[in-house]
């Protein structure tokens, strides 16, 4: 009987450290951002009562655990008593000692349990109302957002596509209908020739030239590269003085004249 009270003893201890690891786990993912439309204070609560739960089932275990020692000891003493003759006074006085101890263990073993569980509530409750504090700051947060930058109209279109699925517990967006589907904005057109709207400002910088930030277009305008010259100016030769002067006396007069190539020469200067 005492193995199996043994057994059942580790086994609540698996219990119980299977339940902090729970707890641990639920305050690691309370501590992330809560997102998908469900109510932060609902799930906060559900989160509390399972762990109010849990807490009370550990409690039970620990109940019975106590009970079945108890039953176990005190068929023991019961057996003791029954085998045992006093011979003398003094052998019934060492017993009751030995009771009253055993008695006094318990008394502080019981102390002691009670002082950690509360120890550990009074843990977990500050735990919880300081994640419940975050999470309303964080909700009144979001609230204030929603109230000063999303317009009344999506506001209340993001509300009638919001449903609570019962079997999965959680919020679900859906589909837009496809009358709300097909209404499209138009963007506005500040110059019918531009595929974008633009302001006059940017109009006036990008005639300018101020650079590419006002330009209607994402293209470069670059200028026009020119290729390396491979030719060379025609550099007329210069005549010496003789032959010029011939020249100038054959265009003035009409009658021929004989000129003696022999006595000219010609140079060339290049520029």
């Amino acid at each position: 009987m005492k193995n199996s009270i043994i057994s059942e003893s580790s086994v609540n201890n698996a219990d119980l450290i299977a339940a902090e690891k729970l707890a641990e786990k639920i305050k690691a993912i309370e501590s992330k951002l809560l997102c998908g439309g469900k109510n932060i204070i609902d799930h906060t609560n559900e989160q509390q009562k399972e762990l109010e739960k849990r807490r009370e089932e550990i409690a039970e275990q620990k109940r019975r655990e106590r009970e079945i020692l108890q039953k176990l000891e005190e068929k023991e003493e019961s057996t003791l008593e029954i085998k045992e003759t006093f011979t003398s006074l003094q052998q019934e006085v060492e017993l009751k000692k030995r009771k009253l101890r055993k008695l006094f263990a318990k008394l502080q073993l019981v102390k002691a349990e009670i002082k950690d569980c509360q120890e550990a509530n009074a843990r977990e409750r500050r735990e919880l109302e300081e994640l419940q504090s975050e999470l309303m700051k964080e909700l009144k947060l979001k609230y204030l957002v929603i109230e000063n930058f999303i317009p009344m109209e999506e506001k209340n279109k993001l509300l009638s596509r919001v449903i609570y699925d019962e079997d999965e517990e959680d919020w679900k967006l859906m589909k837009p209908a496809k009358s709300e589907s097909r209404i499209i904005t138009r963007r506005p057109i500040s110059n019918p020739n531009a595929n974008r709207p633009i302001s006059e400002y940017a109009k006036i910088a990008s005639t300018v030239g101020s650079g590419l930030r006002y330009k209607n277009e994402n293209i470069l305008d670059l200028d026009l590269i020119m290729p390396s010259r491979i030719t060379k100016n025609y550099n007329a030769p210069v005549l010496s003085p003789t032959v010029s002067a011939a020249l100038e006396t054959a265009l003035k007069e009409e009658e021929e004249i004989s000129i003696d190539a022999r006595l000219t020469t010609i140079s060339k200067v290049n520029h």
